[in-house]
């Protein structure tokens, strides 16, 4: 009798385990690329202190050299960005694109929302605009992006590109204010 009450009570603890049995999903995330490039830095713009930041120098401008838009072309002070690109395993691709997201970094200027807003509490009346080679705006506000041809060694596989690019201070119409005019801009380089 007793070994049939201990063999009912470790059938019922099986089956109550399972009872309370609970299932559930394993989500993965994640990219895969056809190709990692490195970037050197040039022009004015230098290597910063953590892998993939790039330190670009503005200097000290004043009030009355700010530049202008007009027709989507900036007029002048412009900060040479030469990004030098060096991909292995480039494949087939053609081309990279640099584009921006203006909301991961200091945000759009909130007078003209093709700029470059200005980190808060420093200098006010000026935003940052990029430009590409012919002096004409990326504008940040409507995904402005830069492309550049990749050029693919045959017998190594290794694309190598170079993304001009500049950036101005220009005045947006705002109370002026002097300060300091930091900001901080992300971007992603996606192959074609």
């Amino acid at each position: 009798m007793k070994n049939v009450s201990l063999l009912a009570l470790a059938v019922a603890a099986v089956m109550s385990t399972s009872a309370f049995a609970e299932t559930g999903t394993l989500n993965f995330t994640g990219n895969l690329n056809t190709s990692t490039c490195t970037i050197a830095p040039g022009g004015d713009a230098g290597a910063g202190a953590a892998a993939g930041v790039i330190d670009v120098d503005m200097g000290d401008v004043s009030f009355d050299d700010l530049a202008t838009v007009a027709g989507g072309t900036v007029s002048a002070a412009f900060t040479d960005i030469d990004l030098g690109l060096s991909c292995t395993a480039a494949g087939a691709n053609t081309a990279v694109v640099m584009s921006f997201d203006p909301q991961g970094g200091t945000g759009l200027d909130t007078m003209d929302n093709r700029l470059l807003g200005l980190a808060a509490g420093g200098a006010t009346g000026a935003g940052i605009a990029l430009v590409d080679g012919t002096n004409q705006i990326i504008d940040l506000g409507a995904n402005g992006e830069i492309r550049a041809p990749l050029t693919v060694d045959a017998g190594t596989g290794v694309g190598t590109a170079d993304l001009a690019l500049r950036a101005s201070y220009v005045g947006n119409g705002d109370a002026q204010a002097a300060g300091v005019a930091n900001a901080s801009l992300p971007f992603l380089l996606s192959y074609e």
